[in-house]
């Protein structure tokens, strides 16, 4: 088998750099007025699909740091979305959930994304945008499993955040 051309990596890298500034774009222009931004959106969709998850498994799940998903965590219970709730396997430990509220919101927002999605792709044929989808899939799953070895590779836990006790030397 041919090792694969490095022009695909070039062709690869430059698009996947204006795709993330279009997004981001996009975003700011066309999903700036719904209820939600994206780590907010990212976090409730990661307990719904999961189901109650403690913080560190939350952070893990999302690749960040546990101060970080703590403070977005402490916005989404300041806004009703998610609750704290025991640990039905140890009583010491809390876990977050969603709330009807949050269920509501990401509703919401998951049909205002989908709507504009489904606007900006209405004239490939479904075959492509099936597609596109199943390799935008893969591909994350892929990067979250290299992120992942990296970071347990050079003992970070999140956000280049390095264990307790670890230095970078």
């Amino acid at each position: 088998m041919q090792p694969p051309s490095e022009s695909v990596f070039c062709l690869l890298e430059r698009e996947i750099a204006v795709f993330v500034r279009r997004a981001e774009a996009a975003r700011i222009a066309l999903l700036k007025d719904t209820p939600m931004d994206r780590s907010t959106y990212l976090l409730l969709q990661e307990l719904s699909g999961r189901g109650p998850l403690g913080i560190k498994a939350l952070a893990e799940a999302l690749l960040l740091d546990i101060s970080t998903a703590s403070r977005q965590t402490a916005t989404l219970e300041e806004r009703g979305y998610v609750e704290r709730v025991t640990d039905p396997r140890d009583a010491r430990y809390k876990l977050l959930r969603i709330t009807q509220r949050g269920l509501e919101q990401l509703g919401v927002m998951g049909r205002a994304r989908a709507a504009f999605y489904a606007e900006l792709l209405k004239e490939w044929p479904e075959e492509e945008r099936q597609a596109f989808g199943e390799l935008m899939a893969k591909f994350n799953r892929t990067t979250g499993e290299h992120i992942a070895k990296y970071r347990a590779a050079e003992g970070l836990i999140g956000d280049g955040e390095r264990k307790a006790g670890e230095s970078a030397e």
